[in-house]
This record gives structure tokens, C-alpha cells and sequence, in this order.
């Protein structure tokens, strides 16, 4: 796309009132952005409607110009629908974002992608799940989407990054706002190794409205949309949602019924939902073969002595306190201690803070 073209395709996009709907409408109107903008208001006036019009006329006078020189400062990049390397599997969606500001890069094989969403105060277990399904999705050449809030999101692109596999993180703000702020240092990483990108203009703020449109992306980028832990009025549920809409995979990671985080997972097991125990399942689901990863056959290769097959017996998929387990297991507590530590670097339990120990394979 010519310089000229991307500006106006800059100042639709800012429009408010504009949404990817009108503005294919635009598109398919007038043929190009360009002349769309400088078209009469009673030629715009039944695709855009009288209050969308009224503000167009404020904001005629706004500059492109700057926002590119914005874009090129912080190193960002504009992708619009028609360029060759926009998304593809966006490009499928009923509602495709008409611009996207990146930082990073899109590659070939992000066509094949995971998201993994949920809520933004987790259990240290879903933390757990969260990252770990992330980490072996990403072993078995998967992108992992998500949208870089707190919580599940971030362990999400955490887990993608520690298998160095690419993630792609999608804002509900201007590329150039950190949000949360604790996660400026992720978020160079995630588009060090994949993509941050947002549909809005640089300087938007992260309303709450911005986000179920947000969401629609982070589907839209996946072949499916996997939930840990989230509330029954969670955004990750309008996430799973639009995946439906979309004709993606919906899964979701069943809990403890004591805990708020499960009622949205096991609302959406109740609705049909494919049930996740294991990133296998996902692979299956997906029709995607298994891969045979070192650590994987090295997992499957340890024995284990029989003090570590006691404690290992002892332990759940819920947090135990170390006293629980000791009580459990029968063993003094030097022992127990030794024990742990070993089943910590065979990648069996994770320890949690308060002496928790959760049994993780």
C-alpha cells in the first residue's frame, strides 16, 4: 500500500464510530480510503449514520504524519488488510481489524496457534497450568496467543517463552502503552521472539470497551482458545465466545469446585467445551501429530526410588503444605525435604510460596 492510501486507512481507523464493519463498508463503497474521506457527508451519511458524520468534520484536520513518525520512532510497524503479510487466519473472521500496529513480526508458522486465556488473579495452580500447557504447545511448534494481562495471560507468554517458541501478545491499548505497566520487560520479549500488536491508534488508553473487541482478535489469531481458571462473567468467556463464532476449538481446563476461578472453565465444559488435562488432548482435538521432544522421553525415562514413589502417591494436582505431606508420606522431615528437592529437579512437583508443593506430572 502507497504512503498516500495507508493515511487515510490511519485516519478511518481513528474514527470513532468506525468500526472494521463500516469501515470495509467504506472500502467496498468508494474503493479506496482516500476517497472515502473526501466524499460528500450526504454520500457517507448512510453508511457511517449523522453522528459519525459530524465528528468527521471535527476531525479532518488530524495529521497522519505524526503518527507515523511515532510508528517509525518506536521501531512499530503498520500492517494493513490487503498487505501480503497480514495474518491469514484473520483474514477468515467476520470483523477483521482493517489496521494493525506491530512490534515484531509475523512468521509463516504462526498460522498455527494456541490461545491460552483466563483470569487475571490465579491460583498458584493455574499459574502452573497455564505456563506448563504453553511450554509443551510451544515444544511441539505452536505459537501461543494471548493478551498480556496479568495473570494467566502473562504465564501463558512466559511458558512460550522459557520453550524459546513464539508468542504473540494482543493489546486493548495503543501499542506504544505498556499495560499492565509491570510487564514492559515481557512484552520486549514477546515481540522479540513473535508479535505485540493492537488494533488501536497509538496513545489509546486501556478502556474496559476496548477489550471484547480485543478479544476477537486474540481468537481470531488461534485455531483454539484455551481457558484457565476464570470467573463466570470473565472476559476469557467472550473469548471463547467469539472462537465459537469463528469455527475455532474451545477448550478448558477443569478445577476445584471450591474455587471462583473453576465456574467459568466447567460453564463452558457444560456448553460442550473440549476438556484439558493434558496438552495432549489439545494436540488431539487439533489433529496435530506429537512430537517426541527430549524432555518428554526424558520425563518418561526416570525411575523413581521408593521414598520419591511414596511421596509422589501422597501428592495431588491441588497444593499441599509441606506439613500435609509429611503427615501423609511418613517420612522424618530431613528426608521429606531431600526428597523434594530431587522431584523438583526431575520436573514432578513445583514448589509454591508458604511451603506449598503441587505434583505436576
Amino acid at each position: 500500500m502507497n504512503t498516500e492510501e495507508l493515511k487515510y486507512w490511519l485516519r478511518w481507523n481513528r474514527m470513532p464510530g468506525i468500526g472494521s464493519i463500516r469501515f470495509f463498508k467504506l472500502l467496498e463503497e468508494f474503493g479506496n480510503m482516500k476517497d472515502a474521506w473526501h466524499s460528500p457527508p450526504e454520500r457517507l451519511l448512510p453508511i457511517i449514520g449523522e453522528k459519525t458524520v459530524a465528528a468527521l468534520q471535527r476531525l479532518r484536520s488530524w495529521d497522519p504524519e505524526r503518527e507515523l513518525r511515532l510508528v517509525q520512532q518506536f521501531g512499530f510497524r503498520v500492517i494493513c488488510y490487503p498487505e501480503d503479510n497480514y495474518p491469514a487466519p484473520l483474514k477468515k473472521i467476520a470483523d477483521p481489524p482493517p489496521v494493525l500496529y506491530t512490534k515484531g513480526y509475523f512468521a509463516h508458522g504462526d498460522d498455527m496457534a494456541v490461545a491460552i486465556v483466563g483470569t487475571r488473579n490465579p491460583t498458584p495452580q493455574g499459574e502452573y497450568i497455564a505456563g506448563e500447557l504453553a511450554m509443551n504447545l510451544s515444544h511441539q511448534g505452536l505459537t501461543i496467543v494471548s493478551g498480556m494481562a496479568r495473570g494467566i495471560d502473562s504465564e501463558a507468554h512466559r511458558g512460550a517463552l522459557a520453550a524459546q517458541g513464539r508468542t504473540i501478545a494482543v493489546l486493548g491499548c495503543g501499542l506504544n502503552i505498556v499495560y499492565p505497566s509491570e510487564n514492559g520487560e515481557l512484552m520486549e520479549q514477546i515481540a522479540a521472539h513473535g508479535a505485540v500488536i493492537s488494533e488501536y491508534p497509538l496513545g489509546t488508553p486501556p478502556l474496559a470497551s476496548n477489550f471484547p473487541a480485543r478479544n476477537r482478535i486474540i481468537s481470531g489469531l488461534s485455531l483454539g482458545v484455551v481457558v484457565v481458571e476464570a470467573t463466570q462473567d470473565s472476559g476469557s468467556l467472550i473469548t471463547a465466545g467469539f472462537a465459537l463464532e469463528q469455527g475455532r476449538e474451545v477448550f478448558a481446563v477443569p478445577g476445584n469446585i471450591g474455587n471462583d476461578g473453576s465456574k467459568g472453565p466447567h460453564k463452558l465444559l457444560r456448553q460442550g467445551a473440549k476438556l484439558v488435562e493434558d496438552y495432549r488432548d489439545i494436540l488431539a482435538e487439533l489433529s496435530i501429530p506429537q512430537l517426541e521432544t527430549a524432555e518428554v522421553a526424558a520425563a518418561e525415562a526416570d525411575v523413581l526410588n521408593p521414598s520419591e514413589q511414596k511421596i509422589m502417591a501422597t501428592m495431588s494436582r491441588e497444593p499441599l503444605h509441606i506439613d500435609q505431606i509429611l503427615r501423609r508420606a511418613g517420612l522424618a522431615p530431613a528426608e521429606l525435604n531431600a526428597v523434594l528437592i530431587q522431584l523438583e529437579l526431575k520436573g514432578l512437583v513445583k514448589r509454591f510460596p508458604g511451603q506449598l508443593y503441587l505434583r505436576i506430572k
